[in-house]
């Protein structure tokens, strides 16, 4: 009866939230590791099979804890198809924090960031996925709690 009235939560959230989301086919995020994100922990999303050519944006999101001990981050952005075969790659390097160090969002604990638009397609009837990883010299990045992307269908 619990796992009744959960899936029927999560479906009317599911279907308000893409009632009002307009334009927005994906957003969702991924918690990393509490002891920090490792060079090798790369987060993928699988991407739903569309009825339509998809021509439009990708953002990628961060969370973070306050007192983030890094001033950018650089991530490596692939979108590949249903056999892995990776067929965009892009590098976003993305400030988190002012040259005094004072984080550029608003936030008592936590912090969020969205990067830059980058294009996005996807060829319907095709399955696909977004894989993100940090390109950072340093092996393991703490502070940084969730990575999410947005998919919108429209160029911005």
């Amino acid at each position: 009866m619990i796992r009744r009235t959960l899936l029927y939560a999560w479906a009317v959230g599911g279907l308000l939230t893409a009632s009002c989301a307009g334009d927005t086919l994906v957003h969702r995020y991924a918690t990393l590791p509490a002891d920090g994100w490792a060079r090798r922990d790369t987060v993928c999303f699988d991407l739903p099979v569309y009825a339509e050519d998809i021509s439009g944006t990708l953002t990628v999101g961060l969370r973070t804890k306050a007192g983030l001990a890094i001033r950018d981050i650089v991530l490596a952005v692939e979108q590949c198809d249903s056999n892995a075969f990776v067929f965009r790659r892009d590098t976003i390097r993305y400030p988190l924090t002012d040259n005094e160090g004072d984080a550029l969002t608003s936030g008592v604990n936590f912090h969020q960031y969205e990067t830059q638009h980058v294009p996005f397609r996807m060829e319907k009837d095709r399955e696909g996925c977004v894989r993100i990883y940090h390109l950072m010299t340093k092996e393991t990045i703490p502070g940084i709690t969730e990575v999410g992307i947005r998919i919108r269908n429209k160029e911005d």
